[in-house]
């Protein structure tokens, strides 16, 4: 009998250790990451030996070890953010006709995201797609209207968008996109200045060689790196001797997906959640397509944690991605938007006759645990419908719209036709195979990834 009790003791206490030895683990890397910002770096240099103050060789590994209980014990990893999304910002003829103003022979887009703009707002950081140039009046394609063109569907729109769209609460934007080169390289070097002037945060291009086209943002003590990719330009490309950068997949092509897969894994290094913002697909395609699965899978397995899709002007559905060992368990998982429709464009259900007028703004919850792990824990689907409405067309959202009578007076029946369809068959389209579920509270609908 005691020699059972000394056995049971043994395994306890080994039990111990061996939690104690994980628990360590999981903690090492972001106490590492802590003091190496704390420690001289002529003797701290990732994990190499230096000299200490006494002489003695010390490795950086060994001294934050040596520390690694003092900051479990003062040390909070733990943090909650929410990360806003909206899909294309188009500025087809309509919309600019709709932003101008004869009076005073100015733009203003800032009406067009009055019903949405408190999505934005309330949110710790808000991104959207870019998909026009800012090339400046007079140097677009054309100038077939006032300056600016949407002729042959190469756009240049109203630098003052930038200064709308800041104030609307978006952030960051993607610009690389199919219509980046609308206005040649010189279009797109004067979008990067344009939006630098408003205060907007860009990824996707430079408007220099070694110029960054991606970004990390600290959003409540949570690292989201982004990166911005287009499949493709619509044809046109940079000249070899072009200053400016595009990030581009040049049609899906095995090494720039490549490329891109490195730069993802190289971010997610240095980051703890990595956002990639594509513009892939079809345009009028509101099913997930085989090559987009197939970077996304390829993208999950980089190390990316979301994609932001956009591209088709129709919505498609979410998919959650798994990553596996050779074993086959799952490692990580990648929340896929394959689709994400246009926040803002000039184009309707009647002249289309699918889904171009219904979009939805996405609000993630990303929350990062006591062992510094970071994860999208859910996230909330506002459906929005795109109105027009005297001198405006504006988004509005699709849930409040049909349950109070907010809207009232700015919406017919046609309006209303389209809210009702949108109201529960935009959720219903997202999630479609997807195996998640949503609950509605507050005019959204809330869908766990847990």
């Amino acid at each position: 009998m005691k020699e059972v009790k000394k056995l049971l003791v043994v395994l306890v206490a080994a039990v111990f250790f061996i939690g104690l030895f994980v628990l360590c683990d999981k903690y090492s890397e972001n106490v590492k990451a802590d003091y190496a910002s704390q420690i001289n770096p002529s003797i701290v240099n990732q994990g190499s030996s230096g000299t200490g103050s006494k002489g003695q060789t010390v490795d950086a590994g060994q001294l934050s070890v040596e520390k690694m209980v003092q900051n479990m014990v003062t040390k909070d990893y733990s943090a909650s953010v929410t990360l806003a999304a909206a899909g294309d910002i188009l500025c087809q003829q309509s919309v600019l006709e709709k932003a101008y103003n004869s009076d005073s022979e100015k733009f203003d887009f800032s009406d067009d995201f009055q019903y949405v703009k408190d999505l934005f707002l309330t949110s710790d950081y808000a991104v959207a797609t870019l998909k026009t140039t800012l090339a400046g009046k007079y140097n677009g394609s054309s100038d077939e209207y006032y300056g600016y063109t949407t002729e042959d569907s190469n756009y240049n729109s109203p630098e003052v968008l930038a200064d709308n769209l800041k104030s609307a609460g978006i952030s960051l934007v993607n610009i690389a996109t199919n219509h980046a080169l609308d206005s040649d390289a010189a279009g797109l070097v004067s979008t990067i200045g344009y939006l630098d002037q408003a205060g907007l945060v860009h990824v996707g291009a430079a408007a220099t060689a070694d110029g960054s086209t991606d970004y990390t943002q600290n959003v409540g003590g949570v690292n989201i790196g982004f990166i911005g990719y287009t499949n493709s330009s619509n044809g046109y490309s940079l000249d070899s001797d072009a200053e400016c950068v595009l990030n581009t997949l040049n049609d899906y092509d095995a090494q720039s997906i490549e490329t891109l897969c490195n730069r993802v894994s190289a971010m997610k290094d240095e980051t703890d959640l990595v956002v990639v913002m594509l513009n892939f697909g079809s345009v009028e395609s509101d099913s997930i397509e085989s090559d987009q699965q197939a970077l996304a899978q390829k993208l999950c397995d980089a190390g990316a944690d979301l994609i932001l899709g956009t591209g088709s002007r129709v919505m498609k559905p979410v998919e959650k991605l798994s990553s596996e060992d050779e074993t086959g368990q799952s490692t990580r998982s990648c929340l896929v938007l394959y689709g994400m429709g246009a926040l803002l464009s000039g184009e309707t259900y009647a002249s289309s006759e699918k889904d171009t007028d219904i979009s939805a703004v996405f609000d993630f919850n990303i929350a990062r645990n006591d062992f510094g792990e970071t994860a999208i824990q859910s996230f909330t689907v506002t459906p929005v419908y795109l109105n027009w409405y005297n001198d405006a067309i504006q988004p509005i959202p699709v849930c409040e719209a049909k349950d109070t009578d907010k809207y009232t007076e700015m919406l017919d029946d046609n309006a209303m036709d389209r809210i009702n369809s949108a109201y529960e068959g935009t959720i219903t389209h997202l999630l479609d195979g997807s195996g998640l579920t949503s609950t509605y509270e507050n005019y959204a609908y809330h869908v766990s990834l847990q």
